[in-house]
């Protein structure tokens, strides 16, 4: 039987991740926050946020293989539970005005090793609940939820974080992942193949170096991952450093929630758009090469505007195509990847990607503290133009989204 896209279990694990985005968002502002009013550091915030992707970058290669070969539903279930649980233990210390810069890190920690086990097995599930000609269309909604929480969210920011406190922030992202999990017990996925085989260091081991085989076999993820590093590196930094960007430029707390938003409503018309249309392979193409393309040169813009309108358009039309380019590239390589041990090559994809990001917060951060941030992401995003042009209109990449 053809499965529909609005089937059970995909709207069971878009609401519950929607909830515990809306937690995890509501977190992220508020210890951000504190954590710059603690510090005034550029470096730290760069600290903070690269110890999630480092964790993930040296484990996430293995621990998408012991995935693939344990029950995905509950190991989801199980580490929603574990990070409500340590996030409860968190507001209690906010509450008791115990909290530290260290335990923030220390918990930042803790949550990065869950979700290295957590990520390739959402996105291995994802395949076995969206219908195959579908996968566009489902990933664009998905997205454009995630899009929609984090517009509402981003522009409210600031008023959340004085009316609410961090303690009460803290306490409801911990029940939002407790809720997330009890939904996600009622889901039915079908089993992977390897799933039921014993876990051991020598399987993961096999397993990873099979996929590593995969990748390299394989012409366009040759090019796409290596390409994904570089681009990361190169231009990830600016997320974990918005804040202080704004604040930089002279705008205040409130004016950084709405540029936030604003990126937000790009990202949200640009999963609409993929979400209600379907499009010819050829077509997909063109929209990623192009989009691409265009997001860089308007994210420069945005670096070197000092009117805010100015920076929020700009910011607006490469939040739009950046999320044209991701959706259509992360649709496709989906579909590309062999169903046996899809779940250790993401998890290896997931490590390269990762990594980039990692030491782009880190090295961002401590170039920061020494000279103005829009130069330091101004010349990260000039150099990126040269990779993102070679990969987005090479012919393998133009024959690979073509045929996915």
């Amino acid at each position: 039987m053809h499965r529909k896209l609005w089937n059970k279990d995909y709207i069971l694990l878009i609401q519950g991740n929607a909830i515990s985005t809306i937690g995890d968002l509501m977190y992220s502002v508020a210890i951000g926050f504190w954590v710059y009013a603690q510090t005034g550091s550029n470096a730290l915030m760069g600290i903070m946020s690269s110890i999630s992707m480092f964790v993930t970058m040296f484990l996430s290669p293995f621990c998408g293989s012991i995935v693939d070969k344990l029950n995905r539903k509950w190991v989801v279930v199980l580490i929603d539970i574990v990070q409500g649980l340590l996030m409860l233990g968190v507001g209690v210390l906010a509450y008791t005005n115990t909290l530290n810069v260290p335990a923030v890190l220390i918990v930042a920690f803790f949550a990065a090793f869950g979700s290295v086990f957590y990520s390739p097995a959402i996105s291995t599930m994802v395949l076995d609940i969206i219908p195959r000609d579908d996968m566009v269309r489902g990933q664009s909604i998905q997205s454009g939820i995630h899009s929609t929480i984090n517009l509402v969210g981003s522009a409210f920011s600031g008023a959340m974080v004085a009316f609410f406190g961090v303690p009460l922030i803290v306490v409801i992202n911990g029940l939002s992942n407790l809720y997330s999990a009890a939904t996600e017990m009622f889901i039915t996925i079908p089993k992977t193949v390897q799933e039921g085989e014993p876990v051991s260091v020598k399987g993961v081991l096999t397993d990873f170096g099979d996929a590593a085989k995969t990748i390299l076999s394989d012409p366009c993820l040759r090019l796409f991952i290596p390409g994904a590093f570089i681009l990361n590196l190169l231009g990830a930094g600016f997320g974990s450093l918005f804040l202080p960007f704004c604040l930089e430029k002279g705008f205040t707390v409130e004016m950084y929630g709405y540029a936030a938003a604003i990126q937000s409503v790009g990202y949200l018309v640009g999963t609409v758009l993929l979400g209600i249309l379907k499009l010819k392979p050829i077509t997909r193409f063109w929209i990623m090469a192009i989009s691409f393309s265009l997001s860089t040169a308007f994210f420069l813009g945005s670096y070197f505007s000092t009117s805010f309108v100015l920076m929020c358009v700009f910011m607006f039309l490469g939040s739009l195509c950046n999320c044209l380019g991701n959706t259509v590239l992360n649709a496709a390589m989906m579909l590309a990847l062999p169903e046996r041990n899809r779940g250790a090559i993401m998890g290896l994809v997931q490590a390269v990607c990762t990594g980039g990001c990692a030491l782009s917060a880190l090295i961002y951060g401590i170039l920061g503290d020494i000279f103005p941030l829009y130069l330091v992401f101004s010349a990260g995003g000039v150099i990126s133009l040269f990779p993102m042009l070679y990969i987005c209109f090479h012919r393998d990449t133009k024959a690979f989204i073509s045929t996915h």
